[in-house]
């Protein structure tokens, strides 16, 4: 009968449990999702000469009941329709209707901001907001309107 020292007395039966162990615990892959909460994008500024606001709020509120968006002007405030949001690829879409005239959007979220087209009786045109961390003052609107920045009916 062959004679075990200490240290291999010790170790055959860690070594027995390691390999036992990825048999018993195996667990299933993670699937990203976005947490539930309140995600705020925006281009809201304010107009140096008239003080007028100009720009657009889009506030998304996921929960496990169902995710809610609303669409915001300084003139307007409309709770989007048809909002579909694909977890894994982060690809969001939901349209606007009412008396002020209806759009569609189309696009991705991402950590930073909100990027697609909007399509409405115009045609179809980029949109950036950024993601909007917390409140603060209100910005000045660039004096050389470009991009999503612009004065809106």
């Amino acid at each position: 009968m062959p004679v075990l020292n200490p240290t291999m007395m010790i170790s055959l039966p860690l070594l027995g449990l390691a390999l036992a162990a990825p048999a018993v615990a195996r667990s299933a892959p993670a699937k990203p999702v976005w947490a539930t909460g309140t995600f705020v994008y925006a281009d809201l500024c304010t107009d140096t000469e008239s003080g007028e606001r100009a720009g657009r709020r889009i506030v998304l509120k996921r929960s496990p009941t169902g995710d809610v968006l609303s669409y915001e002007t300084p003139s307007r405030s409309a709770r989007a329709e048809g909002v579909t949001l694909d977890d894994s690829t982060k690809e969001l879409s939901f349209q606007v209707g009412g008396e002020e005239g209806g759009f569609a959007f189309r696009g991705t979220l991402a950590t930073d901001a909100l990027v697609g087209t909007v399509e409405d009786e115009a045609g179809t045109r980029p949109l950036r907001l950024r993601r909007i961390l917390r409140s603060h003052a209100h910005e000045a609107c660039p004096g050389e309107v470009t991009g999503s920045i612009r004065t809106r009916p």
